[in-house]
């Protein structure tokens, strides 16, 4: 009965989100993105809210500075593999912190997925990525 009572109240909800015009796709992507060659040298996180088939926004965009290495980090956005946003660079040194708010973009081709990177800028920058799909790209 439990199981029963549980599918109805999830089927209830879907049907009342729908009904008031916000899809259940429309719910937040949890990202949380380390660079590391050997050592952690930076993380990236924070939520990307996927808004329609063509645009996101994330509310709040985090990165920290993991390694004492007077290195500065950066973060940016691929679209797609079709054009890429602005990397985003912190100076702030060992362990430290910066935040930017309400990252967002749209594209009229639409937006299947995004791939996040954060790096260590050395020479040649040191990156790791992480992809995500768009559940409102069908």
């Amino acid at each position: 009965m439990r199981l029963f009572t549980k599918a109805l109240a999830t089927l209830a909800s879907v049907t009342l989100l729908v009904g008031i015009g916000i899809s259940p796709a429309q719910a937040a992507t949890d990202y949380n993105i380390y660079e590391s060659n050997g050592t952690r040298h930076a993380r990236a996180w924070g939520s990307i809210d996927w808004q329609s088939r063509s645009k996101f926004n994330i509310p709040r965009a985090h990165l920290r500075d993991l390694a004492c290495d007077d290195q500065p980090v950066f973060w940016y956005i691929d679209v797609d593999n079709r054009w890429t946003g602005s990397e985003r660079f912190h100076h702030g040194g060992c362990n430290s912190e910066a935040s930017w708010d309400d990252v967002h973009a749209s594209d009229i081709e639409g937006i299947r997925r995004i791939v996040i990177y954060v790096c260590r800028d050395t020479f040649i920058p040191e990156c790791d990525s992480q992809a995500f799909s768009n559940p409102n790209f069908s």
